[in-house]
Formats: structure tokens, C-alpha cells, sequence
């Protein structure tokens, strides 16, 4: 569920998708071949927690690793995948926040990588 949500809030950002088209976000893996720039988003971690009653909230942990074969192309990009998430709230969710930044460059592949990670809370599916 929250994969959708995170494509859906995504692909509704139309700055994000004048630098990156709308089939080049994708979850977990790309497909072969896929031209850069391209967004993967990925499911880190799910923490569920319990009362005595039963659950009370997921926290989930997920990442937006972006890629790009241009450095300052690839800052636009990660800009834009911050705006169209961080603070925003799914129904049955607390709002989406940004808890870490890494970034790099492959040089095998010679493009480069940054990987936004963002925390949110759900508390009804």
C-alpha cells in the first residue's frame, strides 16, 4: 500500500516529471535498458508497534534513489522528490519526513546516485 502511495504522490509532482518521465520511476529494480535519469523507490523497514489492546501504528522507512548520468541534473531531481513527498500526508498516515541523504557516483556505470530516505507513520490501512 504505501508503494502506491509514494508512486502516486510521485508522479503527481509535474516538475519531477519534466526531468525524469513517468516510466522511469519504478519500485525496487529498473528494467533493463531503461534510459537515464530514473527513480527506484524501495521499502526499508516496517516497525510495527502494540499496546495491550493491539497495534497501534507502523513506522515505515523507505528510500527514493535517484539516478543520473548529470550532476546538476541529478540536484534538480532529488529537489523535486523532496518536494513532492516530504510533509506530505496519505490517508490513515502522519506526514512524510526526510531522514537522510546519501549520494555518489559509480563509475563503472558513470552515473551518478543519490538516495533520499524519509520515515512515516500509518496508523490505518
Amino acid at each position: 500500500m504505501i508503494g502506491i502511495a509514494i508512486t502516486g504522490l510521485l508522479k503527481a509532482n509535474e516538475d519531477l516529471l519534466a526531468l525524469v518521465p513517468e516510466d522511469g520511476i519504478f519500485p525496487y529494480v529498473a528494467n533493463e535498458q531503461t534510459p537515464l535519469p530514473l527513480i527506484i523507490y524501495t521499502i526499508k523497514d516496517l516497525d510495527p508497534e502494540y499496546d495491550k489492546d493491539g497495534w497501534l501504528h507502523d513506522d515505515c522507512a523507505f528510500s527514493v534513489i535517484s539516478y543520473s548520468e548529470d550532476y546538476a541534473n541529478l540536484q534538480l531531481i532529488i529537489a523535486q522528490v523532496r518536494k513532492a513527498l516530504e510533509l506530505k500526508n496519505i490517508n490513515g498516515t502522519h506526514r512524510i519526513i526526510l531522514t537522510g541523504f546519501a549520494e555518489g557516483y559509480n563509475i563503472s556505470e558513470s552515473v551518478f546516485r543519490n538516495e533520499l530516505t524519509f520515515r512515516i507513520r500509518i496508523f490505518e490501512y
